[in-house]
């Protein structure tokens, strides 16, 4: 067992309880390229830029990394990233929620919850001691 094993079995747990986005559902945003997607995908929705905030679980293909990501949902259905761009076409999203427009007034506590969440129901408190993953590690 290994700090990539709990990863893989968090990975797999989200490929198997999120719906996949189709890529081909997926337009260009913007990139900042910032680490800031919650912010990010929210001040589109007040810029009336897009209509949704969408909080997702993320896999880039090409380093095979995973993350807790946040993007938009626009008013004709389509999906954006306004924090990667274009690296879009890279990257297999899982969509965990819509965000209400009162929980995005509190998006860093979506961001913090859902990392926990992923966390709790694949780890114990030994795996987490002992590889010591923590919720920034998401």
């Amino acid at each position: 067992m290994s700090k990539q094993d709990i990863f893989l079995r968090i990975r797999r747990y989200a490929q198997a309880h999120f719906q996949r986005l189709n890529p081909d559902d997926f337009v260009l945003g913007e990139s900042p390229l910032n680490q800031k997607c919650h912010i990010n995908a929210v001040q589109k929705v007040y810029e009336g830029k897009a209509a949704k905030v969408l909080s997702c679980f993320v896999v880039d293909t090409t380093n095979n990394s995973q993350c807790v990501h946040f993007i938009n949902r626009l008013e004709d259905g389509k999906y954006q990233d306004n924090t990667w761009g274009w690296l879009y076409k890279y990257c297999e999203y899982y969509a965990v929620k819509e965000i209400s427009p009162d929980e995005q007034a509190e998006i860093w506590d979506e961001l913090t919850n859902l990392k926990e969440m992923l966390l709790l129901a694949n780890t114990n408190a030994l795996e987490r001691f002992l590889f010591r993953i923590k919720k920034a590690d998401m």
